[in-house]
């Protein structure tokens, strides 16, 4: 049997499994809960946490459903997907933070004609689906933006799998993420709101409250490599080779290097929150890691190391081009990328902090002061509508 024809059966049987399950589950009564699943992490994530605070000032009931990535197994994850199916049935909103495959499987319909702000709205049947995706930002493609390439989905499996299918609503950063967001999740634009994440007002309070230490002044910088995780196997991965150098390359009195690996591919937890060693750092340094939307929004020095970006254009292709945005923050050898970093070490204010300003660019642009706060309003506001015209 190829491996093309397992995953078809596979996901038929699944989608069958999945929907007489769901069915059996709905004769329950729904009722004003929101669920929150996260396939990647053991704990609820910050944003999480927030926007079930926010739910439950309104009346609605959290549920948080994860799972540890260190003790997935088969079994574990069958436990995951019967819970997810029962609290789908009982729930009138949904939160997700990636491409789940119990709600893409199902039967359930998500299509809204409302937008956001509109006075007269239409909406689907319960429960309300919100994609509240886990990466500020829309630096690399993804999801149908990134089909029948290396770091990507096959078409014949994103049909097969009817990945991102159900999404009611999907919440980007700002206003420009829409419209790569619209494209990833196969959606109209009209359906992508500029909402953000509560991880958004916390990053901005951090920076805020963040006070220079006088005493502090005469250490070294603290410099952070956070590469993007690759998926394909056979692709080059520049940081590896870095890492054999940084011994000889990146010893310098003005600065000290700290890593940070993407959680999944340091086997751990993928829970969105940002990271100890980020908040730490003076410098961020990346090569296609939504981390710089976090280290911009914190202040920091960011610059990329993109030896690799012709083909990284490829796949899976770029949103926010480095080299296009900001040459000045761009360095494809070791040694140009030790030389930057010694020189914004010991003369910070020298930064081309526009230059990062235009890479950003309106990514977070007409962000709501209160993400968690607005999308439990706008999803409730969703689900009552929609109960109402099923009755």
């Amino acid at each position: 049997m190829s491996l093309r024809f397992s995953k078809k059966v596979a996901a038929g049987v699944a989608r069958v499994a999945f929907r007489g399950l769901y069915g059996v589950f709905c004769l329950a009564k729904r009722r004003d809960e929101v669920l929150f699943v996260s396939r990647k992490s053991g704990e609820p994530s910050y944003d999480y946490l927030e926007c079930g605070k926010a739910f439950q000032a309104r009346g609605y009931q959290p549920v948080y459903l994860s799972q540890h990535f260190k003790k997935s197994s088969v079994l574990a994850y069958a436990g995951l997907v019967l819970r997810e199916l029962y609290h789908l049935a009982r729930c009138k909103v949904c939160v997700i933070d990636r491409y789940d495959p119990v709600i893409s499987l199902l039967d359930f319909a998500c299509e809204p004609t409302a937008l956001r702000g509109a006075q007269h709205l239409e909406f689907p049947a319960v429960p309300v689906v919100i994609q509240l995706w886990h990466a500020f930002g829309a630096f690399k493609k993804f999801g149908y933006q990134a089909i029948d390439v290396a770091e990507g989905h096959t078409a014949e499996e994103a049909a097969a799998f009817k990945i991102h299918r159900n999404n009611s609503w999907v919440i980007c950063s700002g206003e420009g993420a829409r419209p790569a967001f619209a494209e990833a999740f196969a959606c109209p634009v009209e359906r992508v709101l500029p909402i953000g994440r509560p991880e958004y007002r916390k990053l901005c309070d951090m920076r805020q409250a963040a006070q220079p230490d006088a005493s502090c002044a005469s250490e070294k910088a603290t410099v952070l490599f956070a590469p993007t995780i690759r998926k394909y196997d056979k692709a080059a991965d520049p940081f590896a080779d870095l890492s054999g150098a940084a011994g000889k390359l990146f010893q310098s009195g003005s600065y000290r290097v700290s890593w940070s690996l993407h959680p999944l591919a340091a086997g751990k937890d993928a829970g969105g929150d940002v990271p100890v060693s980020l908040i730490d750092a003076d410098i961020v340094i990346t090569d296609y890691s939504s981390i710089v939307y976090e280290a911009y929004l914190l202040g920091k020095l960011v610059g990329f190391y993109v030896p690799d970006i012709q083909y990284y254009r490829l796949s899976p292709g770029l949103n926010a081009d480095p080299l296009e945005l900001c040459p000045g923050l761009v360095a494809d050898t070791p040694e140009q990328l030790a030389a930057m970093l010694a020189s914004w070490a010991v003369e910070p204010s020298a930064y081309p902090h526009q230059q990062l300003q235009r890479f950003v660019g309106d990514s977070f642009a007409n962000c709501a002061e209160d993400p968690a706060g607005e999308l439990a309003t706008f999803a409730i506001q969703c689900a009552k509508g929609s109960t109402e015209r099923a009755q």
